[in-house]
């Protein structure tokens, strides 16, 4: 039973961030990519906020601000280019390039943890490399909406190494730090930073801007939590195949609120770089090198 509720909570989380993705290209349409990420972090501070308030979380702590404020001026990164790569490429493709996060984060474990990289390794990152170069020449030469901005595919392939910085430095800060209180103290310092790259140049704040920006918070908010419950009732393996499924998630939202229509290249370097993500997560655990 407890597994179960754990895949529960883990599959509407990761619906829930899809659907917040989805959101975020809604609004990349009326608003600039800082002012998305501004609203994204700011209402994800205000409902985490009234969560810790209602449920007696803990709140952040003045000794983790530093840490805190380390990974909110990544996330600003990441999430700036994540969402100007949503409003300009099907969300699909955006989707599963994130996917090569995991590969990435290999890297970064060698480098930061001196992690040994095995043979499997080397091969995992191949096969994310293969899959994401399917996916963006491919993309390119069949005319994929958005194809010829260069900047957003970029963008598209520097997202999920930036996230890969903050998951290392996750790996490492979480034993200090309670995930609610973590993730608002982020979520606040994020908003901040971001602030003044997103003032000037609003547009009319009409009804339709004001649900989406409520809602892209509630969504990053709500998904987090139920992530975060879910992986303590599931073995990661677990969560990491359920989480494959973001890209089913992110093509469905496409085509229903944005008419896009991925083509084959899209599933064949998807299915590549899942693979990839694949064999990564079961190699075997080596002891971390000397220092």
């Amino acid at each position: 039973m407890k597994s179960l509720s754990g895949m529960l909570f883990c599959a509407s989380g990761i619906v829930l961030m899809c659907c917040m993705d989805a959101t975020a290209k809604a609004l990349g349409a009326e608003l600039s990519t800082f002012q998305v990420v501004f609203l994204r972090y700011l209402g994800a501070a205000i409902w985490l906020t009234l969560w810790i308030a209602l449920t007696g979380a803990s709140w952040p702590k003045k000794s983790d601000l530093g840490r805190q404020a380390q990974r909110a001026a990544l996330l600003v990164i990441t999430a700036s280019l994540f969402f100007y790569a949503v409003t300009n490429l099907p969300l699909a493709v955006v989707a599963a390039l994130g996917m090569t996060a995991p590969v990435y984060v290999t890297l970064l474990g060698a480098f930061f943890f001196h992690e040994k990289i095995t043979t499997g390794a080397w091969l995992a990152l191949a096969l994310g490399a293969s899959g994401s170069a399917i996916i963006i020449f491919t993309g390119q030469s069949h005319g994929l909406e958005g194809s010829g901005n260069l900047l957003a595919w970029a963008a598209a392939v520097l997202a999920p190494l930036t996230y890969a910085v903050v998951v290392a430095m996750l790996k490492h800060h979480s034993r200090h730090e309670d995930p609610a209180a973590m993730t608002m103290g982020q979520s606040l310092l994020a908003a901040i930073l971001v602030s003044p790259l997103a003032f000037g140049g609003w547009p009319t704040i009409t009804p339709h801007i004001a649900g989406l920006g409520t809602l892209i918070g509630l969504l990053g908010a709500v998904g987090f939590l139920l992530l975060v419950h879910g992986l303590r009732r599931l073995p990661v393996s677990v969560f990491a195949v359920l989480d494959y499924t973001a890209l089913i998630w992110a093509g469905l939202l496409g085509f229903i609120f944005f008419a896009e229509v991925p083509g084959p290249q899209l599933w064949i370097g998807g299915s590549l770089i899942i693979a990839a993500c694949i064999l990564n997560s079961r190699r075997p655990v080596e002891a971390p090198a000397a220092s």
